[in-house]
Order: C-alpha cells, then structure tokens, then sequence
C-alpha cells in the first residue's frame, strides 16, 4: 500500500467508525430507536391521509400531505440508516426493505387493473388507498436501505 492510500483509507474510515461507536452507544441506541417509531408514525398518518383522500376527495382538499412530509420523513430514514441498523441484520432489513418499496407498485397496478376491467370501484379504491398508505412508509425506509445497502457494501469491499 502507498502512503496516499493510507491517508485516503483513514479520511474514508474515520467518519464511520464515530457513526459506528454513537450507534453503539447508550444515546446512539435511544436516538436511533426513537427516530424509526417516529419516522414510522409520520409514514403512517401521512399515508392513511393520502389514502383518505382518494377515498374521499374533499379531505383536506388541496393538501398534499405526504410531498409535505417527505423532507422529514428522509432525514429521519438517513438516521434510522446510520444508526439503527448493525452489520447483522443489514441483509434482514434490506430484504424488508425492498419489500415494501415494491409494495406501492403493485398495488398501482391492481387499481389500474381494476379500474379498465370494470371489476368494481371498492377494490380498485381499496388499491388506491393502499398505494398511498405504502408509497409514504416506502419514502420513510428508501434512505434507510440506501444507507445500509452502501454501509453493507463498504464492508463486503474492505474485506475482499
């Protein structure tokens, strides 16, 4: 290894080992938990929101309430990312992950689908709603997988 490499190796390892010890810690723990149930309760009511909309377009009409949310609602899943998520379950989670931000896709598709072949409005409403419902805890937990995946990947790259 030249001596370049290793001034560049310690500028790439030295923030994540101080994300890694505050992740560790007694605060990093609290911090973290309490940033996936809020994170999570916000993707929930700005869904179920949305989701009422369609349902019922005069609900606060005019309001888009989960492009309101979406800014908090990244910053809280890049924390939840950097903190909540340890080298042992990043495989678990990305899994999760991945489904549910496939989850509001299919769920677009059956209402669409629904809607041209005449099935009925209840379930191409029921499909709509659960677009919305998923497409807000997938804006939650996208930056989380995001930021796990390339912490994962980091990892799988110093070891090889």
């Amino acid at each position: 290894m030249e001596s370049g490499d290793d001034q560049v190796e310690a500028l790439v390892t030295k923030p994540g080992e101080y994300v890694d010890k505050f992740a560790k810690s007694k605060h990093g723990k609290n911090i973290g938990s309490w940033a996936f149930i809020i994170g999570f309760v916000i993707a929930v009511i700005a869904g179920l929101i949305a989701g009422i909309q369609v349902v019922s377009p005069g609900f606060m009409a005019g309001t888009d309430i989960v492009g309101a949310s979406t800014g908090i609602l990244v910053i809280i899943g890049v924390i939840v990312g950097l903190v909540n998520v340890s080298g042992k379950e990043s495989v678990s989670f990305l899994i999760a992950a991945i489904a549910i931000t496939v989850a509001p896709t299919g769920f677009s598709a059956m209402a669409t689908a629904t809607s041209i072949v005449g099935v009925g409005t209840g379930l191409s409403v029921i499909a709509s709603f659960l677009t919305k419902l998923s497409g807000a805890i997938a804006v939650f937990v996208a930056p989380a997988a995001i930021i796990v995946a390339l912490k994962l990947l980091y990892s799988t790259g110093r070891q090889a």
